[in-house]
């Protein structure tokens, strides 16, 4: 059993749970240490610290931001959440999200889905609007039943008709790679990329991860700054977490681990390996890796962040 989650969302953004909900979970689990890293936002952070204190679960501030390049996801942990550069630019992100979230409501309705901006506000519990919102406002609907055919969840949806390939989605402004790092260390925290393989597949159904193109990209980010990867989440397989922790050890890098948890019951229902969706937090494999001092490491590389200095694994 997993004792930590490093990335967890909340209903601050595309969460189904509320914050102190989450900690609740976490501590039911065995969990010791969670981070809430919900997208664009740290509005669920202070519900979540303060739920940790009473239930014995430390909560690090997090954060996920969208960046421009390959669509890639990139985790802050540690952070001041309401250090002042950081709050304008999510602000900038979450008017960017609206705006794109609206624009492929209008496509979709165009496309004869039966679909209103005020369904997808419903769902959405906090500031940040996203595509799960959206999916799930069009499934909510019983006159999408016939155009919808066998496509019955989030995940299912998302992929089908809101992929960054699908005609319906709308491409919004992100931060670049530098200034997201830049944001993170300007915050002292650290910035570690989500989930590095989901970005690299060789197409959306499958669980192939072109190595190159992602190792390519990695060599970016060092340059960049990155201070680590996420090498566990349950969407890698055994090959993608053996490439990244072999990658993260050739360049001195942290390795984290996360569910990156939404809903209680995952929202695919499936347990394909490198394609499923989180059931609860913590549910994420380590294929027989070694998990002890990743939270040591990842202490350490803030402490000297905060003290100036630039963080090594």
């Amino acid at each position: 059993m997993n004792t930590f989650d490093l990335q967890i969302q909340s209903t601050a953004s595309d969460g189904k749970h509320a914050p102190q909900e989450i900690v609740e979970m976490a501590a039911a689990r065995g969990l010791r240490v969670i981070a809430i890293t919900d997208h664009d936002t740290t509005d669920g952070v202070d519900e979540a610290m303060r739920a940790g204190e009473e239930k014995g679960v430390r909560v690090i501030p997090g954060i996920e931001i969208s960046v421009e390049e390959h669509g890639a996801h990139l985790l802050g942990y540690g952070i001041d959440h309401k250090n002042s550069g950081l709050v304008v630019e999510l602000e900038k992100a979450r008017v960017s999200r609206i705006e794109g979230a609206q624009k492929m409501v209008e496509n979709l309705r165009g496309a004869g889905f039966v679909v209103e901006w005020e369904d997808v506000a419903a769902q959405a519990r906090g500031p940040t609007v996203a595509r799960p919102h959206i999916a799930r406002a069009v499934l909510s609907r019983p006159e999408n039943k016939e155009k919808l055919g066998d496509t019955a969840t989030v995940h299912d949806f998302i992929v089908k008709f809101l992929s960054d390939k699908s005609p319906y989605y709308v491409h919004r402004s992100h931060i670049s790679v530098e200034n997201s790092i830049a944001l993170i260390h300007e915050s002292g925290g650290v910035a570690v990329w989500s989930h590095p393989a989901v970005h690299f597949r060789r197409d959306e159904t499958s669980s192939e991860t072109d190595y190159d193109a992602l190792g390519s990209f990695l060599s970016e980010l060092v340059r960049g700054g990155i201070d680590g990867l996420e090498v566990f989440n349950p969407s890698h397989t055994e090959d993608d977490v053996e490439f990244l922790a072999g990658a993260a050890a050739e360049q001195g890098l942290l390795v984290t681990g996360g569910s990156d948890f939404h809903e209680l019951g995952g929202v695919t229902g499936r347990r394909t390996e490198g394609l499923h969706a989180a059931e609860y937090p913590g549910d994420y494999e380590i294929y027989g890796y070694s998990v002890a001092g990743i939270i040591e490491c990842l202490d350490n590389a803030l402490a000297e962040r905060r003290a100036g200095i630039s963080p090594v694994a």
